[in-house]
């Protein structure tokens, strides 16, 4: 990944598909973010049509990026992105609901 001079970065490390080794086009590459520390990246392969969401950030030493193959539109990715972080007592009370008499799914319907 690069910095060009105006501050933008370019994805140049992700060339290649993890599912069928096709390369990436750069019509294919969505920046769902950007900001002074990285940005979020959608990139879909031109051949089997799966997708990897990048997530770069930018450190005192240089740029750490990772990418994850998802199953997600880029549309639900940036609404994940921007909802608000999980709180301990939400993670609890779902392990309640689990782990109660009557079944989890039974209190889903």
């Amino acid at each position: 990944m690069n910095q060009d001079r105006n501050g933008k970065f370019s994805l140049k490390l992700v060339q290649k598909c993890p599912v069928c080794n096709g390369d990436y086009q750069q019509g294919r590459v969505d920046i769902l973010d950007e900001d002074e520390r990285g940005f979020l990246a959608y990139m879909t392969c031109n051949f089997c049509a799966s997708s990897i969401i990048v997530r770069v950030a930018t450190l005192p030493n240089g740029l750490v990026g990772n990418a994850i193959l998802t199953d997600l539109s880029n549309t639900e990715v940036l609404d994940y992105s921007t909802s608000g972080r999980i709180k301990s007592n939400q993670v609890l009370a779902l392990h309640e609901l689990m782990t109660s008499d009557g079944g989890f799914i039974e209190k889903l319907k």
